[in-house]
């Protein structure tokens, strides 16, 4: 039974489909999708995923404005999140190819599946450690 809920926020469908789909080959996570920035919230509130995986740049909502919603919402606050973008490179000198910034992890959206899939680890690892419901 898949316990684990990972909810990719981002605009780009054939990047989250693509993503969505190696998740739930690979893992036994459940992975939902959404394309459109402004359901977000509705959608993490719906879902409760234990780690949101958002997009930097999106047209109306960013995602440093979701993040900040979340972090104002006592029963979103909790939900760690992993930002995924195209502004960042793939750091070389990384473990795991991710960039800290202000306390969240920027993972390039150019870094291999199994990278991404290393941070995601590592996010639900840290931030959520036995948890199967919120």
């Amino acid at each position: 039974m898949k316990t684990t809920r990972i909810l990719i926020i981002d605009d780009e469908p054939d990047f989250t489909a693509l993503l969505k789909a190696n998740l739930e080959d690979s893992t036994d996570y459940l992975v939902r999708q959404i394309n459109d920035s402004s359901v977000a919230l509705k959608a993490i509130r719906e879902f409760r995923p234990h780690l949101c995986v958002i997009d930097v740049v999106m047209p109306g909502i960013d995602g440093g404005d979701i993040v900040a919603l979340m972090r104002q919402d006592e029963q979103l606050a909790h939900i760690p999140v992993m930002m995924l973008t195209a502004l960042v490179e793939e750091n070389p000198d990384s473990f795991d190819g991710e960039t800290h910034t202000g306390g969240l992890g920027f993972v390039s959206k150019t870094s291999s599946f199994d990278t991404i899939l290393t941070c995601i680890q590592k996010h639900l690892a840290q931030n959520q450690p036995g948890t199967t419901d919120l």
